[in-house]
């Protein structure tokens, strides 16, 4: 049964599951010119919002309190079923 604990246990967990990923393709973004960006365009508002993303990606911190989260949701999932 899908709960909505399941559903995000399961985002956090796929979402670990990318941070090598997401770190790499953050740092190939933060290291480009300003010409050659992908992700880091539009208007001002959109740039700096897109810096954020990729800073947040790679804050150790972050990864850290999400690594929690899944531990918080697999201990309330068996609590659920026990």
């Amino acid at each position: 049964v899908l709960t909505r604990w399941m559903s995000h246990y399961l985002a956090m967990r796929w979402l670990m599951e990318l941070k090598a990923t997401l770190t790499i393709m953050a740092d190939q973004e933060l290291s480009r010119v300003e010409a050659q960006q992908k992700i880091i365009t539009g208007d001002a508002r959109s740039k700096q919002k897109a810096e954020k993303m990729l800073r947040l990606i790679k804050n150790p911190t972050f990864w850290y309190q999400n690594e929690m989260c899944v531990l918080y949701f697999i201990l309330r999932l068996w609590h659920a079923v026990c």
